[in-house]
């Protein structure tokens, strides 16, 4: 909260909003898949109540890239100066409590068609293995076949693309530090959590502009492969920045193996 303040001290005072409301509550649907929650100590923050020329700010900040954020920099670029005013003039307009229960029209920005891919590992390529020293984690990143087709070829990664990350536990020696295999990587043990991204025609459609990852959905899954319940609205948001490379942050390294098999 400091540090919010403190940026919006910092702003200029000549950041004032004079949008029209109705317009903005048309626009607010991509908002309000993250700003809107049952949760009270949810992470992102309020938006009913704030001051317009506050929020009118903080969204000019955001695209100016003033102010940093993974999630929110990539949506505000796409924001002209009359969006900002009329979202800045609905969500100050809002009463008091009245984003204390998720909207249901928000269903196709938070909630994925992605299920658990039921060929894998069979169908798919493992192309590339990380470790976090701070968790003692370590992921493995799968594609299907249909897309590591697609990255030889060097085409985009079309519909019917899966690519799935399996973390898994490292395995700890006596020292209580990853045991290393005889290849160099860390030795692996329980499998943890997966998470993933797929594509399919039609996911899309119903995903605002301002998120749509084109036809890409994203989930999580439990070490049992069951559907986590989570709200697939802050992967849209982050992996937007990623649209040239079909919206992969590890498109690269994909692309590197692709070419080496």
């Amino acid at each position: 909260m400091v540090i919010v303040f403190a940026i919006s001290l910092a702003l200029p005072a000549a950041a004032h909003a004079s949008g029209d409301a109705a317009a903005g509550k048309t626009k607010s649907l991509t908002c309000a898949a993250c700003h809107i929650a049952s949760n009270p100590a949810a992470e992102a923050p309020r938006l009913v109540g704030q001051r317009a020329g506050y929020l009118a700010a903080q969204l000019q900040a955001f695209r100016r890239g003033d102010r940093a954020d993974p999630l929110m920099n990539p949506i505000a670029r796409q924001l002209s100066d009359a969006d900002i005013d009329d979202l800045a003039a609905f969500w100050s307009t809002q009463p008091a409590g009245s984003d204390a229960r998720p909207l249901a029209a928000t269903d196709p920005i938070t909630k994925s068609h992605m299920g658990f891919p039921r060929n894998f590992p069979r169908d798919f390529v493992l192309y590339l293995t990380s470790n976090n020293a701070e968790l003692n984690t370590v992921k493995k990143t799968y594609i299907n076949t249909l897309g590591f087709q697609a990255a030889r070829t060097s085409k985009p990664l079309p519909d019917g693309t899966v690519i799935l990350v399996a973390t898994y536990a490292a395995r700890l020696g006596p020292d209580k530090k990853p045991v290393i295999d005889k290849d160099g990587s860390w030795a692996v043990d329980k499998i943890t959590a997966y998470s993933g991204m797929e594509a399919r025609s039609g996911w899309g459609n119903d995903i605002p502009g301002w998120v749509r990852n084109d036809s890409w959905n994203y989930a999580a899954f439990t070490p049992d492969q069951k559907p986590r319940d989570v709200n697939q609205a802050p992967c849209l948001a982050c992996h937007k920045a990623q649209s040239v490379v079909s919206y992969v942050f590890t498109f690269k390294e994909l692309w590197d193996k692709a070419r080496m098999r």
